[in-house]
């Protein structure tokens, strides 16, 4: 755990604004995964996945990191690499394979059009899934260099438009209940 706490802190000595978002996509995961039936041991490498899924940032150059503007192909392609460097970094810290896996397809899109392995629907980890609707969430309803903050609703109904495509479905559901509780989620995106 202390090496996977020394990831976390490198990771805020590099970018202190992706540290902040990665404390706050491992709170709401960690609540998404508890209403979607996650418990012990897959809640935590859950939890540990989120605080740790921009780890491999580390690794991309600060021009590329903190770009105002869109990203060339080239600078694309780079960023994507964090997944899979992440990943990396995390499988070498012993126990911690299941964390890794979460951490490498936490980009992965329901569709199979994320990265870094294209995969689809079920075959990407639960754990992995709701990293990624949280991971959107949380940079929709916040400012970037290149876009100021949506509102909140406006991010659930980006959410619910990519349910059965980007994200789960049920994940989405789940998100969304946890955003605005279970009676008021319909009613107040409505």
């Amino acid at each position: 755990m202390t090496r996977l706490l020394a990831l976390s802190d490198a990771l805020a000595r590099k970018d202190a604004e992706t540290a902040i978002h990665s404390r706050k996509v491992a709170d709401l995961a960690e609540r998404v995964g508890q209403r979607l039936g996650m418990f012990g041991q897959q809640l935590r490498a859950l939890r540990w996945a989120a605080l740790l899924h921009d780890v491999g940032k580390i690794e991309i150059r600060d021009e590329v990191l903190h770009k105002p503007g869109a990203l060339t192909d080239d600078e694309y392609e780079e960023m994507k690499a964090h997944a899979a460097g992440g990943a990396e970094m995390v499988r070498r810290v012993p126990f911690f394979g299941k964390v890794s896996s979460l951490v490498r397809w936490s980009h992965e899109r329901w569709d199979g059009g994320g990265y870094p392995d294209g995969l689809s629907g079920d075959e990407i980890p639960l754990g992995a899934r709701v990293i990624f609707a949280c991971d959107a969430f949380d940079a929709m309803v916040s400012d970037r260099p290149y876009r100021r903050a949506m509102t909140v609703r406006a991010a659930v109904l980006e959410l619910r438009g990519g349910a059965g495509t980007q994200f789960d479905p049920n994940v989405v559901d789940a998100l969304v209940a946890e955003v605005f509780g279970p009676a008021q989620a319909d009613a107040r995106i409505a």
